[in-house]
């Protein structure tokens, strides 16, 4: 996909009210309460909808952020190859929206459009096998619309295929929250995912996730937990802290969070990264985990960052 002249997202959408800097599609008749879910491409004529553009550094390429990592794949997110369509479904409090765009993204805070890489691309620029990320803007891993969404999501992918993920997500997506005026659902809110352990067990299939994620509703629904807390600036090592007090979040998912964060020291090694290794150096075995350290210590404080794009580059066609 070739950069988006001219450095402007055209996003799709309804209604006047915006959430961020979208503009979204609201089902007036829309119930509070999850309904039997209806296939996507429900008729919406009659909707009223609105074009807005929204700014985008250069380069950048949509496609190459939807697919940095798996988000694209789990609910409510869609994309048609065909038509280089992405769609998602959002909440207006209770109600679900739906929100289209065509070589363009969501908001800013989804798409990261405004995180400066300039300093990592510039450090990517002096690496042979990373050129092309500083060439292509990448970098940019898509985001939920909320950090409970990203938290929750990252417990789906511990211990697990990729597979289970894809289940427990769309399990727990079909079972908490209304549809949007196309029939898909959007990602339900903390009040809504405030059920007990046996809902996570039994209807979300979740296994031994299932009382980390009773916790995680609980600590938002509560309050003790916040967007706020998670976002706001702040010391790597204060973040690292407050995701490792989290019930369920080891290295692995603790990396994985720093990194949707805006935080890149972490490696976040898994399976699949460390099966990635071995291929590439020709070995049975993976290197240790230190030693993938070594290789990337000179991308700091990128050194996550560089690895994934460095892992992934055939994703992306490189």
């Amino acid at each position: 996909m070739k950069s988006i002249p001219p450095r402007h997202l055209r996003a799709r959408a309804t209604q006047h009210d915006p959430i961020g800097r979208w503009f979204v599609r609201q089902d007036t008749h829309q119930p509070e309460s999850p309904v039997p879910l209806r296939r996507p491409g429900r008729s919406t004529v009659g909707m009223s909808s609105r074009t807005i553009q929204l700014p985008a550094p250069a380069p950048f390429e949509l496609r190459l952020c939807l697919f940095g990592h798996g988000w694209i794949a789990l609910p409510p997110h869609r994309f048609d190859e065909a038509t280089q369509t992405f769609t998602t479904v959002l909440r207006l409090g209770e109600r679900a929206v739906d929100a289209t765009l065509r070589q363009a993204g969501p908001d800013a805070l989804t798409l990261r459009l405004d995180d400066d890489l300039t300093a990592f691309h510039a450090v990517c620029r002096k690496a042979p096998s990373l050129r092309w990320a500083a060439k292509r803007g990448a970098g940019r891993l898509l985001r939920s619309a909320t950090v409970f969404e990203d938290l929750m999501k990252l417990l789906f992918t511990t211990n697990t295929t990729w597979a289970g993920t894809e289940a427990m997500t769309r399990n727990l997506v079909a079972s908490c929250t209304a549809t949007a005026p196309s029939g898909a659902r959007a990602f339900p809110s903390p009040q809504q995912c405030l059920r007990d352990a046996a809902f996570y067990r039994d209807v979300v299939r979740a296994g031994y996730r299932a009382d980390a994620a009773h916790r995680l509703a609980e600590g938002f629904v509560s309050g003790r937990l916040t967007d706020e807390q998670f976002l706001r600036p702040q010391p790597a090592a204060e973040l690292w802290d407050r995701i490792t007090n989290l019930h369920g979040f080891g290295p692995y998912a603790a990396g994985q969070a720093m990194r949707l964060l805006g935080h890149y020291e972490e490696l976040a090694l898994d399976s699949w990264c460390r099966a990635q290794f071995a291929k590439r150096d020709g070995k049975k075995k993976p290197p240790a985990d230190s030693t993938i350290a070594k290789r990337y210590a000179k991308y700091a404080p990128f050194q996550g960052l560089a690895m994934w794009l460095d892992l992934t580059a055939p994703w992306h066609g490189e």
